[in-house]
């Protein structure tokens, strides 16, 4: 994703992802760019989900932050 990016363009070009994956099921997911993987990725920060590391055995009490 361009760093110019407003929140709606991530969210608009994750959604365009989701519907592909919708479509096409589990196919949908290999035809995604890394363009599209990052804005899914970026729209859950944007929705407010907490990054918890791989080795975190314990994932946090709240996995849902509001932005400021």
């Amino acid at each position: 994703m361009p760093d110019a990016s407003t929140d709606r363009d991530v969210l608009i070009t994750a959604g365009r992802a989701l519907g592909r994956i919708d479509l096409y099921g589990s196919r949908g997911l290999t035809l995604l760019s890394l363009d599209e993987i990052e804005a899914m990725a970026l729209a859950l920060v944007i929705l407010g989900l907490v990054a918890i590391p791989p080795h975190q055995i314990t994932p946090p009490e709240r996995l849902i932050v509001e932005r400021i």
